[in-house]
This record gives structure tokens, sequence and C-alpha cells, in this order.
């Protein structure tokens, strides 16, 4: 127990603590008062460095005083730090706006520039800094000083300080919040700080043995929490993000999304990965199956950690699906009909979610998984309800992968595709549509739309990083390429090397007759020989040169002056090599020595096996054998064209829909779907509007009429006389009258009249056919009076039998009928065509119909 005189001691003190901060209130409260303290600081360090030097010519008491000095100018300057904090920046973008324009960022600058600012100090001064830069004004102005540098600094001093280490990762993701600021914080070295903030002690190899959630104390976890939000702004650009990935970033996050964690630090770590999977790239999709996070997403995607978690887990997956490799990973955690059902809820808000899903129609292991969910009648929803969407042409990409599955078409048809279809190839028709590049570059625009369609149409599946491409070529040329293994037995076979040890595969042989033409390779010197039998030194190829005709030299002299005159050639073109894409079979002729003009027709030509042999036998060192050189190739397009794999043209807009309905035609009774007014009338347009109609469109129309499935539903509906009217007579040619601007060339129209005159004679050859004559014939006895209507308009284009045509329209009253219907309507069409127009093309088909009949 204490004494009455010891507890009146202890309370003095205290009261007069309490008098002094009484006092101090109103200086505090004055701004100007607190910069002015704040700017003391490299005052209060000049004297007390001062007072050091000269502390051999003073006395004890001068010491004391100036170190009095010190500690209240120190004590004013944490005053006016904790008033700014508590007081002068706390109540809104006034208070801080109003904090920056008196000039209050510069001496806070140069107070966190100090080497010897304490720990104290720091924290305060950089929660002021983190909290001003939550405006925009003020995060400009920090960078015009150079703040961020500043921070970056204090960061690397304090790399064992946790609290300093919080603040600072808070005002860093503060001032990457602008895109100036994200590129100054990786140029001045932030990210690897930041990763350093990830880490644990000691550091775990995998998330499986992740530390418990007791070790971590709360300023780590804060810590930890501050370093992933600002992770989450500093990959704001694909740039970044491929350099968070490469010091990496996500298995360092990964970590923390497992629920030994808190939940705050396992949805800022969630939210900081969905960023880093935004636009996956390969190397995303590599350090993502590396960290092993998949699982863990796919527990949280299921619901497992609430539904904010759920959220940002099914849209990190999402992400994940721009990647082939990674799409049959996420299927397998059972996400896609959680896809399905976020489209469901808001189409036009859950843009990622239906990307998603179309992405995952082009495994057949999640095609199945899609269609067993309902995910058909999402896509056709989708289609039928926001036809304008950016994302209307991937749903349409994601309905040809179905092209092959029977059930899926037939669903697909009930659904009501087939409208969809056409009515999407008319507006591309109508106008002039985009090509295929132009599409894209639109599309990966800024917008927050747009941003969903990157990648996503340039190729059918994403292909890997450049480096990673030299590598797979150097190993499979380390292995020997097929192609190439198929050249050298071929050459054997031929009797045009005596041993396979006699050709080595050139450095970038693959490349000759296995790459794509798309790819490219790093250049590489270029030198007239490709191959030499015999010889084991390894041949060159200039990249330029892929693709080319080859011709192959086989000589054999006694000196190496008269080979030439003595030589004999052979031409062996890619597509006459077993192996090569297009391999066919080879005529053999013998060609002279010369060259051929690269316009002639290329044979290969092979000597007798037993008489090459022979010469190869007898050959010396000094003798010149077969060399490989390359003609120049014919000029192609500088434009990479893209060819999807479902379809050998050239992929445009309306590629897509015609594929499906080409795949629709093939069905043995097509008639439903794709032989009614509408749809055949959507395709003549096509044909006739768009500036170079696709040839899959020509042999459509050509499948159709040769079914006889569809003859008696193309006569119901009068497709027969428009075929006439459309591409035989050209409806914007009769009469004179040009309708529409002409986008098509002479060519292109001839094309679309031989069409049109084949279509009518694959009609008539039906027509003319016992079974179409019963057609004809039950038309026009049990047929309504529309179908008798078109049935007489048809007749003379597609029948020439003079017996059938007199009973059909003159014995039982069809030409009768049909005239006193159009009749019935003339009235009506003069009205609205000044030209008379209608009278001549209805009295077209009579008056072929009375000279044949006569």
């Amino acid at each position: 127990m204490s004494t009455p005189l010891e507890q009146g001691v202890k309370r003095h003190p205290k009261s007069s603590n309490s008098t002094s901060e009484a006092s101090a209130t109103v200086p505090e409260s004055s701004l100007t008062w607190c910069l002015a303290q704040l700017s003391k600081t490299r005052t209060l360090a000049d004297s007390h460095s001062s007072g050091l030097t000269g502390a051999d010519n003073k006395s004890i008491t001068e010491g004391d005083k100036a170190r009095d000095a010190d500690k209240r100018l120190k004590a004013g300057q944490w005053r006016a730090l904790l008033a700014i904090r508590m007081q002068h920046i706390k109540g809104g973008s006034s208070r801080i706006a109003r904090y920056q324009s008196r000039g209050g960022l510069p001496p806070l600058l140069d107070l966190l520039r100090r080497p010897e600012c304490s720990r104290k100090f720091l924290d305060l001064a950089l929660s002021i800094l983190a909290n001003c830069c939550t405006e925009k004004q003020t995060r400009l102005e920090v960078r015009k000083l150079d703040g961020v540098s500043v921070v970056v600094d204090v960061l690397k001093r304090n790399v064992s300080a946790e609290t300093v280490q919080n603040r600072a990762a808070r005002a860093l993701g503060n001032l990457a919040m602008d895109p100036e600021g994200s590129a100054e914080v990786h140029s001045a070295g932030g990210v690897p700080l930041l990763l350093l903030c990830l880490s644990l002690s000691p550091h775990p190899s995998s998330p499986s043995s992740l530390t418990p959630a007791p070790e971590l104390c709360a300023p780590k976890v804060e810590c930890v929490q501050s370093a992933a939000r600002a992770l989450v702004y500093l990959s704001d650009t694909p740039a970044n993000r491929l350099l968070l990935l490469s010091q990496g970033a996500l298995p360092s996050l990964a970590l923390f999304i497992a629920p030994e964690f808190p939940l705050g630090l396992r949805r800022a770590s969630l939210r900081a990965i969905h960023e880093l999977t935004r636009g996956c790239s390969a190397e995303c999709a590599r350090e993502m199956s590396r960290s092993g996070a998949l699982t863990q997403l796919g527990l949280l995607a299921s619901g497992e950690g609430g539904r904010p978690l759920e959220e940002l887990a099914l849209k990190t997956l999402a992400n994940l699906c721009s990647q082939g490799c990674l799409r049959p990973l996420v299927g397998s955690l059972g996400v896609i009909q959680k896809f399905a059902e976020e489209v469901k809820k808001d189409p036009l808000k859950s843009g990622v979610f239906f990307k998603a899903l179309c992405l995952c129609c082009r495994e057949a292991v999640n095609r199945a998984k899609v269609k067993e969910i309902g995910g058909l009648e999402v896509l056709i929803s989708f289609l039928s309800a926001h036809q304008n969407h950016p994302l209307t042409r991937l749903a349409f990409l994601a309905c040809v992968d179905f092209v092959y599955d029977e059930s899926a078409l037939e669903q697909l048809q009930e659904l009501g595709l087939v409208p969809l279809l056409i009515k999407r190839l008319v507006e591309l028709a109508h106008g002039e549509e985009p090509t295929a590049g132009r599409m894209d570059a639109s599309l990966s625009s800024s917008s927050p739309c747009s941003e969903l369609m990157t990648s996503c149409f340039d190729s059918f599946d994403f292909s890997a990083l450049e480096g990673n491409k030299r590598e797979d070529v150097s190993k499979d040329q380390t292995s020997g390429s097929s192609s190439f293994l198929s050249l050298r037995s071929w050459l054997v076979s031929e009797g045009l090397i005596s041993s396979e040890g006699e050709l080595t595969e050139s450095p970038c042989g693959s490349d000759v007759f296995g790459g794509s033409p798309q790819s490219s390779i790093s250049p590489s010197p270029p030198c007239s020989e490709f191959l030499q039998i015999s010889t084991l030194r390894p041949p060159h190829l200039s990249p330029s040169t892929r693709f080319k005709p080859i011709r192959l030299y086989s000589s054999s002299s006694s000196s190496s002056s008269s080979s030439s005159s003595s030589s004999s050639s052979t031409s062996v073109s890619p597509r006459n090599v077993p192996g090569s894409p297009s391999c066919s079979q080879s005529s053999c002729t013998s060609t002279p020595q010369s060259e051929q003009p690269s316009s002639s027709p290329l044979q290969i030509s092979s000597p007798p096996r037993k008489r090459l042999r022979a010469s190869s036998s007898s050959s010396t060192c000094s003798s010149r054998y077969s060399v490989v050189t390359l003609d120049s190739p014919p000029v192609m397009s500088k434009t990479p064209v893209y060819h999807h794999p479902y379809h050998p043209e050239a992929w445009a807009p309306e590629s897509p829909i015609l594929l499906l309905l080409s795949r629709f035609s093939h069905a043995s009774d097509p008639c439903t779907a794709l032989v009614n007014t509408n749809v055949f009338s959507g395709l003549l347009y096509y044909l006739t509007q768009h500036h170079d109609p696709s040839g899959r469109c020509f042999r459509m129309l050509g499948r159709l009429s040769c079914n006889p499935n569809c003859f008696q539903a193309l006569v119901r509906t009068g497709a027969v006389a428009l075929i006439r009217q459309r591409l035989c007579v050209r409806e914007d040619e009769i009469g004179g009258r040009n309708v529409g601007p002409d986008r098509q060339s002479e060519k292109v129209k001839g094309k679309i009249t031989q069409l049109g005159l084949a279509l009518l004679s694959n009609l008539r050859v039906q027509s003319e056919s016992g079974f179409g004559t019963g057609v004809l014939t039950h038309i026009m006895l049990s047929g309504s009076e529309s179908d008798k209507l078109y049935c007489v308009l048809s007749l003379p284009l597609i029948n020439s039998n003079r017996v059938l045509l007199k009973k059909l329209l003159l014995d039982s009253g069809g030409l009768a009928a049909a005239l006193e219907l159009i009749g019935s309507h003339r009235e009506e069409d003069d009205d609205g065509d000044e030209d008379g127009q209608s009278d001549r093309f209805c009295c077209q088909v009579p008056r072929r119909t009375e000279r044949i009949v006569a």
C-alpha cells in the first residue's frame, strides 16, 4: 500500500500534465503551426550536429540545454504529425486538398528522406502520406516531388519493421491507382520489396505447408494485406502482369487464400490473383499450374469461403479459361454450371462468365458438361436477346464447336439457331462488314466489354511464348521431326540416297516441312545449299525460303569444272514429299538441269535406282553431290489469314454462320430448318449483296437443290422463282433499275449467274423424273392457293414436258387460278410501282408458258 504522501506525489504530475496538454491544444489546431514544426526538421538536425562537434568547448549545462531543445522540437513535430493525422486531413477530400494547397507534402517527404528518422515518426508520416494519396491531385503532386522513390527507399531501409512495411505498402498501393504511378512503382523497384512483404519465415515450399494462422501476428497480417492490395493496382497492364508473374507474385499470393488465414487477407490475396489472371497469358497458366492454387480456387468457388470469395474465385477461374491447357482442369472443378447460372442472372453484367462458357465449348470433355447443364439454352438465349453485343461472335464460335455433335445440332435447331444465323448473315451482307483483323482490333480497345475479347478470335487456341516455341523446336530437332524422317525414308525408297546415315537434318528443317505458315523463327544466315547427299555437314536455310519449291540436283563427274554439263536434275515440291500436308502422287519425267520458270508445274524426275546407286558408290571426295536449291515462292499477301480447323477457306466474319448452316444442310431432311422463305431469301440476299460471297454458300445451295427431300419445299415456298429472279435475272437489273450500291465485280456476278442456272438445272432433273412429276401433280391438286401459285411460277423454269405443263397449267386450271390471284392484287401493286415492274415480272411466266404449251 502506498502512503498518502506518495499518492499525492503521483497525482501532482498528472495534474500538471493535463494542464500543459490543455494549453497545447490551441497551437496544434492551427495547420500553419503544424507545417512550421515540420519545416524545422533540417534546422533541428543542424543544431544537433553542431552541438556534438562543439562539445569540448562548451560546459555540461549548455549540452543539456541543447538536448532539451532537441527533445522539445521533436515533441513539437510529433504533436504536429498527430494533429495533421487526426484533425487536418480527416473529414473528406476537402481537408486533404487544403493540406496540399498549403504546401504540406514537401516537408512530409523531407521527413521521410531522413535516414535517422525513427520508426515511430515513419509510421505516422507514412500513414499521413497514404491517406493523402487517396486523392488524384495529391498523387500527381507526390509523383512530381519524386515521392514514389522516397517511399521505396523507406521500404528498403525497414525490411524488418512490419508496421513501416504495412504503411509503405499502403502508400505505394494508393500511388499505383493511376497508370503513371503504377509505372513509377515498377521502375523504382517497388515490386520486389512488396513481394518481400508477402514472404513467410520460414518460407513454405508449397501451399500444403502453410504456416498456421496463429503464428501470423496482427501487424504481419496487415502488412501482407496491404502488399496484396498494392499488387492489385500494379497489375493494370499485360506487361506489368507479366513482370509480376516473372518475379513470383502468383505463388506468393496463392499461399494466403487457404482457409487457415483471416478472411480479409484471403480476400485481398484473391483479388490480386484475379487481377494477375486477367487476360490469362501462357506464363500465367504456367505459374498457376505450378502454384497448385486451382484446387483451392475450386473450393472457394463452391461457396466454402462465403459469397464474396466465391464470386472472386469464379471470376478468376473464368479468366483462366482463356488458356486451353487449363480449361479441362477448370471444368473438372464443377464450375461450368456456375458460369451458366451467373449468365442467366444477368447476361450483360456477366460477360466474363459468358466468355468462359463459350471457351469451355472447345474441348470435348467440357462440351459434354455444357450440354448437360443446359449451356446450349444459355447460348441461344444470349444470341436472341443481345444480337449486337460484342460477345455475340464468340457465341457463334461456341456453336461451331458442336458442329460434329448430332444431338447438340438437333437441340440448337429446335432452340431456334437457324433464324438467328440468317439474321446475322443478312446484317453482315447489308453493309461494309469489317474484316477479321479490323473487328478484332476494334474489340481490343480499352472498354470493359471489349477487354473480354482479347485473344479470343486470333487463334483457335493459344500458343506458348516465343521462347518456348524455340525450345520446343530445338527438342523436336534433337529427336528428329516426323516430316524430316518421312523425307529421309522416301529418299531411300526412291534410291536418291543409299542409306539413312547419309542425310542429316537441318537445324531449321522441322520448320521447312512441318512448320506453320504463321509461326515465326529467329533469323539465320541464308545459304544456297540445303542438303548434300553423302555428307555430314549440317545444312542451313533462311526463314524467308520456307515453303518454297525444292529442286534436287544429282550429278557425278571426275572434275568439278565439268560437273555442270553432266549433271541431271530433279525438281521436288513439298506437296510430293511424304509427310507433307499436301502429299500427292509424283510423275517421273526427266528435266534439263537449267532452272524451270517458277510458273511451270513442278514434277519429280527420278533416275533409275541402279544407276544412281552405282554413281553414288563410285563417287570421290571431289565430286559434286545432290544439292537442293530453292525457287522463289509465289507472291502472298502480307496480312496473315486465319484458317479455322473446321473451315478450309479464309476465316471471315460470316464463316462460322455459313459453317453451321452448311452442317445443317448435310442432314437427310434439312427442309424443316433451311427451306423456308426467310432462310432462303437471306441466303440469296447474302449472295447478291456481299462483295465476295463464300464458296461454302454456293455448295450449300447446290446440296439443297440436289436433295429430293427438299424438292417439294423449294417449290411450295417459291424458292424456284426466287432463284431465277435474284440469281439469273438479277432483281436489281429488272427494267434497268439499280437498287443500292453495286459492290460486286463482274466476275462475281458471273459466278452467281452460273450458280442460279446450275440450281435450276438440278431442280429440272428432279422435276422431269417420275418422283418430281408426282410431287408437282400433288401440289397442283391438293395444295393451298399460295402453293399452287408458286408451283405455277416454278413449272416453266424447271420442267419442259409439254404434256405435263398442259395438264397442270391448263387442264387443271392452275394457270387461270394463278392469274386470278395475281389480278386481285394488281391495283395495290400499281399504287406502289410507278414504272410497272410488277406487271412486267408477273407477265414473264405466263408468256413463257403460252410459248411452251402452244
